[in-house]
């Protein structure tokens, strides 16, 4: 574990904060340019909407944080804004930030599926390098277990699951899957103007969440984490959409043959 990477004089510099800022940046701007070139969105209009989803983002993952570590922040509330510490929430963060982006979208005349589509694989490559901040900061770690995999913190007497590991991993086969099926499916020129990348999204990384949250130690809520449940509903939402889209898809290829 390697909660500090490094000093600049007598500053440390967290390595918790550099993974997520350099993720989430990564993904910002790879969000940007795959909307522009692939899925045809205006500049103008799209700078306005990825700011406030940004900033949306940020908010959301931060009160998640503080459900899934509850009882530490009730012991000592100022605790909520010492960011390099962790409490990090990647589904708040996402429910957000999507949320506030549909909103923008709506209002800037932009088609919400070409947006959710390019954010797509940027979103999953994010949690994949912002998850080894976790890593190297000890949080968000599992509970204890004896399986071959298992991980001693310093912080801690007794070996427990990498989830953070197991998320970053996660993520990133479900953005390799999300890439190999636009490179079939096409990006904003295909003849049917619907998202399957993002519902397969929420389907999976939900899904994800929901059972690897059960090897995760922290508070929990009725004998759930924060998580477990929002990644039921996510993933329910994401099935609904995906059902949704191919329905357009059938109906489209119909109406082409007659």
């Amino acid at each position: 574990m390697h909660p500090v990477l490094f000093y600049i004089g007598s500053v440390p510099v967290h390595s918790y904060y550099v993974l997520w800022t350099a993720g989430l940046w990564i993904a910002l701007f790879w969000t940007r340019s795959r909307a522009e070139r692939r899925y045809f969105v205006d500049p103008d209009d799209l700078h306005h909407v990825l700011i406030w989803s940004f900033i949306a983002m940020l908010l959301g993952a931060r009160i998640g944080g503080y459900f899934d570590n509850w009882s530490i922040y009730a012991q000592d509330p100022s605790r909520i804004w010492r960011i390099w510490e962790g409490g990090m929430s990647s589904i708040p963060a996402a429910i957000s930030c999507g949320l506030t982006g549909i909103w923008l979208c709506r209002r800037k005349g932009i088609d919400v599926w070409r947006l959710a589509e390019a954010a797509s694989v940027p979103t999953m490559a994010c949690i994949a390098i912002g998850r080894w901040g976790c890593f190297l900061n000890g949080c968000c770690h599992g509970i204890t277990t004896s399986c071959p995999l298992a991980v001693k913190f310093p912080r801690l007497s007794i070996p427990v699951h990498p989830t953070q590991l197991y998320y970053s991993f996660g993520a990133l086969a479900i953005a390799m899957l999300l890439w190999a099926i636009e490179r079939r499916i096409g990006a904003g020129d295909r003849k049917t103007p619907v998202a399957i990348l993002w519902p397969l999204l929420m389907i999976l990384y939900g899904a994800e969440r929901f059972f690897v949250d059960i090897l995760r130690d922290g508070d929990r809520i009725l004998d759930f984490k924060v998580g477990q449940g929002l990644g039921f509903f996510v993933a329910l939402a994401g099935f609904l959409w995906l059902f949704r889209s191919i329905s357009v898809m059938y109906i489209h290829s119909r109406s082409q043959k007659g």
